[in-house]
Parts: structure tokens; sequence; C-alpha cells
């Protein structure tokens, strides 16, 4: 894909590894308390996303030297993760207002575990409910619950395991047996639109910021999440911009032989806590024609590994529409933002992946020469805020485009190298993504205490209309 800019810059930021032992926070910066406070719970919540996943990286890496294996790695983690029991503060800036949303582990830690066990206890009843019953309707009901809330419990333990809170044992249901039950069971959804109609019902709260549903494991929307969601919006009382969303709408899908698993869960803007949720199964007949795969899916699972962290320097990247699920069509504007908790350093590394195209490339950050073309540095009185990058329109070729940031806090002197190719317009790193991967990935070796390196990676794909 091919972004042509109206105005210039991109970045992307990188999480840390740390068991959480002391007070977190997140910090947001905005006009009103509402705001800040919505903007540091995003903030806080980003910050567990990447401890999360730094966790289950470590877990996934000494299991493979052990010879064990484990599923939580295989978890792709949100940064619409439950906050429970936090703590806000508000300070009075020039013409603006800083909110601090603090989470103390000791505090909440009781929050997280009883939340746990309460989603279990209803898993029970409805595994003893659906056991119980011959009616094959409601069966399908039940299951369809209970791959609902095993989600949920999925997203509060993500949080409750960094936090140290004791852990319940896992439910005794699991989601591979509810997909053999599901699959078991007749459903009579044969068309999109009759699959947007039944899901349509459990959501009819106003504001709803619709987003594509995403093959499970994916970060990136294929062909088929492209249609569903032109087709699912129109039920729905949605809005078109997310900051005027008092909900987000998330799907995700599993495929089996014959029929599709669709989960679509409502989160409030709020404390991203789920509203209500919702799981159907369509028949095969109505996607048999439709690419239900998203491209490039093996680069886009190694991009989303392995990340460079650090203890306290951390970097996020967004857009106007969020940071994940996102699906642009061509024409429309990409408008991206970047947030450095404290002065530094950052560059960004653009994949493209399309049809005739895949070549990695480093983005302009600002005008001059040399490297510095590429670098930007924030200052100290920016640390904290969303800083816009400027906007973009989405052309062709169309595909999936990936954007890495890296953020340091010392000045950046060395970079991959590069060759300005005419044609494409890019200062191409390499046609070979993975090896240009391993280029920017490989500064992570260095050993220093006080060089401090992190990264943030988004994924978004295009398509024409």
């Amino acid at each position: 894909m091919k972004l042509f800019m109206i105005k210039s810059l991109w970045i992307s930021a990188v999480c840390i590894a740390v068991s959480i032992s002391a007070d977190i926070s997140g910090v947001g910066i905005a006009q009103t308390n509402k705001e800040a406070k919505k903007e540091a719970l995003a903030d806080l919540s980003q910050i567990i996303k990447c401890e999360v996943r730094s966790s289950f990286e470590s877990r996934s890496l000494e299991n493979e030297s052990s010879g064990s294996s484990s599923s939580s790695s295989n978890i792709k983690i949100s940064s619409n993760l439950p906050i429970l029991g936090a703590d806000v503060t508000f300070v009075d800036r020039a013409r603006k207002v800083e909110a601090r949303v603090g989470l103390s582990p000791q505090k909440v830690n009781e929050l997280y575990t009883k939340k746990l066990q309460n989603i279990k206890k209803e898993l029970e009843s409805i595994e003893s409910e659906a056991k119980k019953t011959s009616l094959s309707s409601l069966k399908l009901e039940l299951y369809s619950d209970a791959y609902s809330l095993l989600k949920e419990y999925d997203r509060y333990e993500s949080v409750a395991m960094i936090l140290g809170s004791k852990l319940p044992s896992r439910p005794s249901i699991t989601k591979s047996k509810i997909k053999l039950e599901l699959a078991k069971l007749n459903s009579h959804i044969d068309t999109i639109g009759m699959a947007c109609t039944v899901l349509a019902k459990s959501f009819k709260q106003k504001n709803i910021y619709v987003y594509p549903p995403l093959m499970k494991g994916s970060t990136t929307v294929s062909k088929f999440g492209s249609v569903f969601v032109q087709k699912f919006k129109p039920n729905l009382k949605n809005v078109k911009n997310l900051k005027k969303s008092s909900y987000i709408l998330v799907g995700e899908y599993v495929l089996t032989k014959n029929i599709m698993m669709l989960n679509y869960e409502l989160l409030s803007r709020k404390t991203n806590e789920i509203v209500a949720s919702k799981t159907i199964n369509i028949n095969k007949k109505a996607y048999e024609h439709i690419e239900t795969k998203p491209k490039n899916i093996d680069f886009d699972a190694l991009l989303n590994s392995g990340v460079i962290s650090s203890s306290s320097l951390k970097v996020s990247l967004n857009s106007n529409r969020g940071s994940e699920n996102l699906l642009f069509h061509g024409g429309e504007e990409i408008e991206l933002f970047v947030k450095l908790n404290k002065m530094g350093y950052v560059y960004i590394v653009g994949y493209t992946q399309s049809q005739n195209i895949k070549l990695s490339y480093l983005v302009e950050l600002s005008e001059g020469s040399g490297d510095s073309r590429f670098v930007k540095f924030i200052n100290a009185d920016d640390a904290s805020r969303w800083i816009s990058l400027g906007k973009f329109q989405v052309g062709e070729p169309f595909g999936v485009e990936s954007l890495q940031v890296i953020a340091s806090n010392r000045k950046i002197s060395s970079l991959p190298a590069v060759a300005y190719d005419e044609k494409s317009e890019y200062y191409v790193i390499s046609k070979d993504i993975k090896k240009a991967l391993s280029t920017t990935r490989g500064i992570k070796r260095i050993k220093s205490n006080d060089v401090e390196l992190s990264e943030d990676v988004m994924s978004f794909t295009t398509m024409s209309r």
C-alpha cells in the first residue's frame, strides 16, 4: 500500500518486560478531566498489554527450552484490557488537565481474583446446564455464551497474572471443547446478512464504533472482515468517529471444517469492561467464496513477537481509529499519533506487503539531509502527550501495512542502510522483509544500564472500495 503524505511523520513504541510489584500508572493530558482520565486509562491499559505480551513470550521461550508447550503464548493480547479499582488524580496545567490513573496491586488483586472466580462459577453452571439439556437450540445458546465468557476470563486473567493476583484454577471447559460441541450443532445462519441481523439484536446501545472481525491470532483484516463490517454497521446505532463513541465493538472468528464461530464483544470506552457479547455459528456456504484468512499472516505473527523491551522508556503509536483491528479503504485519510513517556528519539520502519510489492523502508520524519530525516526528537515538554504525526491518504497498491517504531533515550547514530527507489518512492531497506526485521531487532542485543530501547507495532489493511 502506498500512503500519500498530506503532512508528515510516523512513530511506534517498545514495551518493557518487568514483573509488576509496585504501583503502576498511566498518564493522560487533555482539555477536560473526563478526556484526560480516558487517555490515562488507555495509557495504563497499553502498559499492562506490554507486560502481558512480554510475559507470554518469556514463558514461551522457557517452554521451548524445556521441551514443554503452552497455549497461552498464542493469545493475541489486546490493549482493551479491563481496569478495576484504579485511583485517579488530576493536575491543572496551562490550558490542559493532566490525569494520572494509578493501579496498586495490593489494593486491586482481590478484585481481579473475585472477578475470575465469579466468571468461573458462571461457566461451571452453563456447562452443567448444557450437559442436562437435549434441546439443540438451547445447547447452541449455552455453548455460545460459554465461549464469550471464556474470552472475558482470558482478559481478566491476563491483567491478574501480571499484578500477581491469586489465580483460581482454569475453568474445566475449554475453547477447544466448545468448538467441538458447536460444530456438532446445526446452525441456520447461512448468509452474511442474516448473521448481521442476529448479532445486532444483542447490541442495542447508542454511539457504537464498530471494528471489522479478525481471524483468531491475527492483527490484520481479511476480505471477509471487510465485507462483514460494511454489512453489519447499518444494523447498529454506530458512529463514524472513534472519539465520539461510548462503546467499541470488536469481533474475532475461528474456522472449523463446516462453520465459522464468530464472537463480538461490546466494550465500554470508560473501563474496557465487557457490556455485552454474542457468539454465533455461520454455515460455510455464507462465506465459502470470500477470502477468510488474512494475507501474510506468518510475517504478522513474527512482527508481533520478540519486541524490544525497556524498563522505563515507553512509546505508543495510534491512529484516528485506534491501534488495532484497522481497515482503511482507498482515498481515506489516516492521521497518526505518537506518545513517548519521556524525552527521547525515535525512528520508524514500514513494511509494505501487497500482491505486487513486498519491501521494508525507513519513513521520513522531517525535512533535511542524511540520517536526520529519519529520526524524530521528542522533547521533555511533549512527553506523555499524543503528538500528531500528520495525515496520510490511502492509495494503491492495497494490502497490509505495518509500522514498527524504535525509541531510545540516547541519540540514534546507527540506522539500517537504505537506497532510494524512484519507482516506489520509498527509502528501501530490503525487499526481504524478514531480513529487514532482523536488522532492526538486532539492536536489542545492546547490554547497557544507561541505554534504554523500546518498540511498538501497528498493522492495518487497505482495500479498494
